[in-house]
């Protein structure tokens, strides 16, 4: 049996992150030190549910959304087939099935509540690692499940996971373009704009609480903000002209916007009250689609001031415009999380469109797309390892992930029409 190096680091994150307080008294992160000579993904087993027989079909729905959880976050070897834990862990079944950890839980029903307690097992010594117990109504299963695989994710690989985060995008099955947000699977979908009009580029704000996007209910595109539920809906510019592609700052107190103001479509900095902080652009023709580095210290956006839509990057001010694509047609630059890397759009043919990535100096610009479909409007998940895009891949528009190097492509958005313009919230 392989060993395994466990470091045990303290940290009370539980009931800020999850809404629920572990069962034991403090949170761990388990650092799991590499094993075996090659550096094979750790090996994770995940067991049976336990449940008694009015929780039996509920706990096998917790256990499916889990398992589907913890094989997106590509992270793991997820490996099954052995049996539940009860009073112990049969570590000899696991170990040869190629765990080195095993996660296990025990869910139970009583007066419309649910209560998942999920544990992680050291399979050399049998011995609990982790513990954690949450409830919430039979309404939010999914949602307590996504909550407790993140925390797996976290203690296992000490990087936070996705299951619990939020994607915002338009779909026109109403005969309108209304606003969505649905869960990062594409489960518990829900309508949050019903102005029965064009509602376009939805975006996230930083903590999630918060959509800004561009609606012509009032004949003007025209830039509003509302919380992440569909509620207090309020203009933030709806000036004379274009005003359309807001992107938040990462603090969350600006945004960036293209308005044209009865002239060119210039990049602006307003703060959350609409108010213009500054003027960014001043070139001829159009410049759009703004996203800003994780720092906040400059602005990746498009312009077509050389003729056709380039990709630039500026500072915050405005100075230092640089171009960094040339003879291309691109569109909808999303910076990564992590600073590193630019997402953007590019014209393959007419009206075909792949996913590029380029670094922000302008290197290593290749194509991570699957050719022989429209993909388009991507933008990054939080921690940057997963790439949200739309896609006629399937016959008509649908709202795609992929891993940030292409791999792994497939959609989730099962609502009728199209969908279209992600943003990936936390």
């Amino acid at each position: 049996m392989k060993n395994i190096s466990l470091s045990i680091l303290l940290r009370g994150l539980a009931c800020v992150i999850l809404g629920f307080c572990p069962a034991s008294a403090a949170d761990v992160y388990l650092g799991l030190q590499a094993f075996g000579a090659n550096g094979k993904a750790l090996g994770v087993g995940l067991a049976p549910f336990n449940s008694d027989a009015q929780s039996a079909e509920v706990s096998r729905t917790m256990r499916s959304v889990m398992r589907e959880d913890l094989l997106f976050e590509h992270l793991f070897n997820v490996v099954e087939g052995g049996t539940a834990p009860t009073d112990k862990l049969d570590s000899i079944s696991w170990n040869g099935l190629g765990a080195q950890v095993v996660v296990g839980a025990n869910v139970k029903t009583a007066g419309g509540q649910v209560t998942l307690e999920c544990k992680i097992y050291d399979v050399s010594t049998g011995k609990i690692l982790w513990s954690k117990e949450g409830s919430n109504s039979a309404s939010g299963v999914r949602r307590l499940v996504h909550l407790l695989s993140d925390q797996v994710t976290f203690q296992l690989s000490g990087q936070p996971g996705v299951a619990h985060t939020k994607i915002v995008f338009v779909n026109n099955r109403s005969h309108h373009k209304e606003v969505y947000v649905m869960d990062y699977d594409g489960a518990n979908t829900q309508q949050v704009t019903s102005n029965h009009s064009i509602n376009l580029v939805p975006k996230f704000s930083p903590d999630g609480k918060a959509i800004a996007f561009t609606s012509y209910k009032a004949g003007n595109p025209d830039t509003f903000v509302m919380d992440a539920y569909g509620g207090n809906v309020h203009e933030l510019s709806g000036r004379q002209g274009l005003n359309t592609a807001a992107a938040w700052s990462p603090d969350g107190n600006s945004l960036c916007l293209t308005l044209s103001r009865g002239g060119d479509p210039e990049l602006y900095l307003l703060d959350r009250s609409g108010r213009i902080i500054r003027r960014l652009t001043y070139s001829p023709g159009i410049d759009t689609s703004p996203s800003f580095s994780p720092n906040g210290q400059q602005i990746a956006f498009v312009s077509d001031r050389s003729g056709s839509p380039e990709l630039y990057v500026m500072d915050i001010t405005g100075a230092n415009a640089q171009r960094l694509t040339y003879g291309q047609w691109v569109d909808a630059p999303a910076w990564s999380p992590r600073g590193d890397l630019i997402v953007y759009e590019r014209q393959r043919s007419q009206g075909r469109y792949d996913i590029w990535l380029i670094d922000p100096s302008g290197r290593n610009n290749h194509v991570v797309s699957e050719a022989g479909s429209r993909n388009e409007n991507p933008t990054w998940s939080p921690g940057g390892r997963f790439i949200v895009f739309s896609s006629d891949r399937d016959g008509r528009n649908k709202i795609c992930l992929m891993v940030a190097d292409g791999t792994s492509p497939h959609c989730v958005s099962e609502v009728a029409g199209e969908s279209t313009t992600p943003s990936w919230g936390p």
